[in-house]
């Protein structure tokens, strides 16, 4: 098997999976949009035609019967089910394990044998119920119609499938003394009786029938010449491949050209755009001479879009972080020289906008739409509804904002979660709403929001809320903190309780939610990307949970302080503001101690010399300067600047500690970097210890 083959094919599957999953969920709301069904049997038919290339039968064999029921399904052979939908979105699970498979190396095993049988049998009309009538036939004959008395009694036509799952027109004629249309051998009709009945009903063409393939029915080749110039204008022709036909053979190449030979129609090998006895028809909803423009930007844009692997991408960052702190030292040295060589002050000024144009260039290059990460929730939300029994509409904002790939690959898994809780916790049934009198549809909300050097992402919900009372009541019960260490938490640190490992309000775990890890592993994702995690609730009314994050990981902008003799690091986007200290405005709560700000409201005061040093700053006889973060007030010796950083992890020490990671000044030493949350987490647990 060639392995760029296999790569090239296997990212090219995992796109379509996920632009077919949320057609997929699209079509449940359309049913009869034909440029999603259209759609949706491209997909599969081009994942057949490269699993075909590669030898992996089992997914050939899957893919088949798949596009055999989408087939049907666009057609208008059948109309589309929640049966359906829920079996294709299964479908699409297991093409994905199989996916996996192929990228391990292995071939890929046979599907479930009993959703294979199910997806047959909903392909061949098997007791399938139809959602809809047929979209050719009008209100009047929806099931059947009567024409003009026979002598013998009234005729009836009918459309329904036969046994082969094909549409078609069946006559009865039913007679006065029969309670029923029944077909006997006396009940025939002539072939004039049976056209009439054809032209009352659905005017000079029969839909479902096959049309009659009679020498009088042929065309000449420059009639359907001109019938496709007039259709896809001169040399226009849907489905035909631009390129040398060999590429047929290549399942890379013949991948490309879905989005620009196929897109404007469906594939030629299952509908032609002319054939005998029938005319070419334009496409469903559009004007068929925008066909070629389609054809031509979706050629450019790929032309101007090239795969990278993200291995290569990485690299590129990392050189630039290391040409980031080079700069940085550069600077620091050139600032000592500046008296005597103002070309080198000037040079120094250059490279620096070099360099940051470069950063910037290269960060862009990591950024991608938050689409990617909210893509999977419709399919989380429909399922998990259903299986819950609630009604949920999803609300989704801000696809196009951009964050660092990655947060993007991270949040995949909590976000399931978040979304999960709040269907499982914070939704109530629709029984219960309508006494709140609430709408019996309940409303999730994810946005995306952009804010300067930070993305916000934002849950929310308009279901019952956080009753603190409880939460605080269930973490006694289940041991996750004392009596008198739940007396001293205030109403946000509370709330937080439901971010602790172990820790659920349900009393018996279920398939969703109750066994205390989901909303654990929110927040070591949110920490271990440099974010920040907020909670917001309404007891009634809804639940918020909000995470920010930088625009990028690779370059950390930092403020160096000093703590004593001892330079660290504090990352810019965890500080809110900078503060003088005043003795008269420090104040002692329950063994806390507390700083009243110029807006009158009060903070802890974190001492980080008692932290990292077991010795308190003395304000009476040393320098202190304080920096206020979201958690408290940083007491620090002295604030000295700030400066772009690079991340340097610190895998050897343990999992809890109060540092990010840890840096290269720009005079060349190394710095480590200090976590806020964790440093004030660590005091708030002091303090409860020393009482």
């Amino acid at each position: 098997m060639d392995m760029d083959i296999l790569q090239d094919y296997l990212a090219e599957a995992r796109e379509l999976l996920e632009k077919a999953q949320e057609e997929i969920l699209c079509l449940e709301d359309r049913p009869e949009d034909d440029e999603l069904l259209a759609s949706l049997f491209r997909a599969f038919h081009t994942l057949k035609g490269g699993a075909g290339f590669l030898e992996a039968q089992n997914l050939v064999d899957w893919t088949h019967h798949l596009e055999d029921l989408l087939d049907k399904l666009r057609s208008h052979q059948l109309c589309v089910s929640s049966d359906m939908i829920d079996a294709i979105l299964r479908g699409l699970d297991v093409i994905n394990g199989m996916l996996q498979e192929l990228a391990q190396g292995d071939d890929p095993a046979p599907g479930p044998e009993d959703l294979g049988t199910r997806i047959r049998d909903l392909a061949a009309g098997v007791a399938t119920p139809q959602s809809s009538p047929p979209p050719e036939a009008s209100e009047q004959n929806l099931a059947s119609a009567s024409v003009e008395p026979a002598p013998s009694g009234t005729l009836y036509a009918e459309q329904r499938l036969d046994e082969q799952g094909k549409s078609g027109v069946y006559v009865a004629q039913h007679n006065e003394n029969c309670d029923t249309p029944e077909a006997t051998s006396e009940d025939e009709i002539s072939q004039s009786e049976f056209e009439a009945v054809l032209d009352q009903l659905y005017g000079t063409q029969a839909p479902g029938m096959d049309a009659p393939k009679s020498a009088t029915d042929n065309i000449s080749e420059s009639e359907f010449e001109a019938a496709l110039d007039q259709l896809y204008g001169p040399g226009g022709a849907p489905g035909l491949p631009a390129a040398d036909t060999t590429q047929q053979n290549n399942p890379a190449a013949r991948m490309h050209d879905v989005p620009t030979a196929e897109a404007a129609s469906p594939s030629p090998s299952t509908a032609p755009a002319a054939s005998a006895g029938e005319a070419p028809k334009p496409l469903a909803g559009g004007n068929p001479k925008a066909a070629p423009r389609t054809v031509t930007s979706a050629a450019s844009e790929m032309e101007n879009t090239l795969r990278v692997d993200a291995a290569r991408l990485d690299a590129v960052m990392n050189q630039v972080g290391e040409l980031v702190l080079l700069r940085n030292r550069l600077g620091s040295a050139i600032s000592r020289l500046l008296d005597e060589n103002e070309d080198l002050g000037r040079i120094a000024r250059e490279l620096d906008l070099s360099v940051n144009d470069l950063q910037v260039n290269a960060m862009r290059l990591r950024m991608q739409p938050c689409k990617r990460i909210f893509q999977q929730l419709p399919r989380v939300v429909r399922d998990a509804s259903r299986q819950l029994g609630k009604n949920v509409q999803l609300e989704i904002i801000g696809e196009e904002v951009e964050i660092d790939k990655a947060v993007v690959d991270a949040l995949s898994g909590p976000m399931t979660h978040l979304i999960r809780n709040s269907l499982d916790h914070g939704i109530e049934t629709p029984e219960q709403r309508r006494a709140l009198h609430k709408p019996e549809t309940a409303t999730i909300r994810v946005a995306a929001i952009h804010l300067g050097d930070r993305v916000r992402i934002e849950v929310s919900d308009d279901g019952r809320g956080i009753d603190r009372q409880m939460v605080v009541q269930k973490a006694i019960e289940k041991g996750v903190l004392s009596s008198e260490q739940a007396a001293r938490l205030s109403e946000q640190e509370a709330l937080e309780l439901i971010f602790r490992p172990g820790f659920s309000t349900k009393e018996q775990a279920t398939e969703l939610s109750g066994r205390g890890v989901g909303m654990d592993v929110v927040k070591e994702t949110v920490h271990k990307l440099r974010g920040q995690l907020d909670i917001r609730t309404n007891l009634g009314a809804g639940t918020t949970i909000s995470m920010e994050f930088p625009l990028t990981l690779a370059i950390l902008p930092v403020l160096y302080l000093r703590l004593r003799r001892e330079i660290y690091a504090l990352p810019v986007s965890a500080i809110a503001s900078l503060v003088e200290i005043q003795e008269t405005r420090i104040h002692r709560m329950q063994g806390r101690s507390l700083y009243r700000l110029d807006d009158g409201e009060v903070t802890p005061m974190i001492d980080l010399g008692a932290l990292l040093y077991e010795q308190n700053l003395q304000l009476a006889s040393e320098s202190v300067e304080g920096i206020l973060t979201e958690r408290g007030l940083l007491l620090v010796s002295e604030v000295l600047g700030n400066e772009d950083s690079v991340v340097k992890p610190l895998d050897f020490l343990d999992k809890e500690n109060w540092y990010q990671g840890a840096t290269i000044s720009g005079r060349g030493s190394v710095v480590l970097i200090l976590d806020a949350q964790a440093l004030s987490r660590h005091a708030i647990e002091r303090m409860g210890a020393a009482r």
